[in-house]
């Protein structure tokens, strides 16, 4: 069982195939925050160009609980914000009584106001996402988010105690960028010693180069009757971004943060997972050929598939561009065994997708959280 992730793990292909295991909702994508590294609202983000923000409708979302209640999917909700999210707890009392397991994400702004509400629908997980000290969170993520996101996660820990229970669980999940890189440790260190979180995930930006996403469009032209790709360009990122980095000190405070969490026993998420100093230069010098140890195939379309705000369905976050059937207008079951599935996953049989490698978490095996 993954420790982020509470899913029984499936028996064979087969039963991966009649129903996926691990379901993304795009509830909403309207954000309140505007965080720089964003590739949604952020200073590449594309959502800005939106000329209409979509939401995913309460009837669709029961729909695809009702069809997928059989195999207890797990469901990890996202947005936008998703604490914004209109139905929130009912899509949460759904899912809970349906049997499946529940996570997401959230910039924590909203969390005091539903903190009540969460603790009485009991989502297995809530990942606050928060960059570093004060000063250099709120730089990258808005003036105040810092206090309204700790005062959230104290209100959610008092709550979640006084009811006795162990959820939601509360964890920090932390990107980390040139802004925020030399202070990664000290921040990890604050956050575990002035609160009972279950876990913290530290995660490299994930960016493309202009030729990824110029040989991804080709790709996409060529063999998926697609002629362009405007939603991966939120990750494009010039290299000249990442140069001012001291990357030996960056490897060094992960090293010091994956000591702590071994000795102590404390549930660490790193994307990627076994980085060292060599690796991390490769990595921000987009030299992805030269990183050996990561993901033969990405397992994600034979276990995993995402419906966004629109209805439309994918496999990960940077494929929204390649769409594989619409909810709005066919059942999950089966646009998950269609003929477009088959055909990005026969694709993935053989091809990676030139964005693939431009991921952290391609470049890890399957044990993404380290346990004493």
């Amino acid at each position: 069982m993954d420790a982020l992730n509470p899913v029984s793990q499936a028996t064979g292909l087969a039963s991966l195939l009649r129903m996926p295991k691990w379901i993304f909702l795009q509830l909403i994508e309207s954000c309140n925050l505007r965080c720089r590294m964003c590739y949604e609202w952020g200073e590449t983000g594309t959502y800005k160009e939106k000329p209409e923000l979509k939401q995913l409708d309460l009837d669709v979302v029961r729909r695809i609980i009702e069809d997928c209640k059989d195999s207890k999917p797990h469901y990890d909700l996202f947005g936008g914000e998703p604490l914004l999210y209109p139905h929130i707890e009912s899509v949460l009392t759904m899912l809970r009584e349906n049997g499946s397991t529940v996570a997401f994400p959230t910039n924590g702004t909203l969390l005091k106001r539903h903190a009540a509400m969460l603790v009485r629908t009991q989502p297995y997980q809530i990942w606050v996402s928060l960059d570093g000290p004060e000063e250099i969170n709120d730089a990258q993520r808005g003036k105040g988010v810092y206090r309204k996101a700790l005062e959230g996660i104290d209100e959610v820990l008092r709550l979640r105690e006084e009811a006795g229970s162990e959820y939601p669980k509360i964890g920090i999940t932390c990107t980390v960028t040139p802004l925020n890189y030399h202070r990664i440790e000290s921040f990890f260190f604050d956050m575990i010693s002035a609160r009972k979180l279950d876990a913290m995930s530290f995660e490299l930006q994930s960016y493309l180069t202009e030729e990824d996403h110029a040989n991804y469009v080709h790709v996409l032209q060529e063999h998926f009757d697609t002629d362009a790709a405007p939603f991966s360009r939120g990750f494009v990122r010039g290299l000249a971004d990442f140069e001012q980095m001291d990357l030996a000190e960056l490897n060094r405070q992960l090293e010091a943060i994956r000591a702590y969490s071994r000795e102590h026993q404390f549930f660490l998420n790193l994307n990627p997972k076994d980085f060292n100093l060599e690796k991390l230069d490769d990595y921000f010098h987009a030299r992805w050929d030269r990183i050996t140890a990561h993901k033969k195939r990405c397992p994600q379309p034979w276990t995993t598939t995402e419906i966004n705000a629109k209805g439309d369905v994918t496999t990960c976050h940077a494929h929204y561009d390649l769409t594989l059937g619409n909810v709005n207008e066919e059942s999950i079951q089966s646009i998950w065994n269609g003929p477009k599935y088959k055909q990005f996953r026969n694709y993935l049989k053989k091809n990676l997708f030139p964005i693939c490698t431009a991921c952290c978490l391609y470049y890890q095996d399957n044990t993404l959280v380290e346990k004493g």
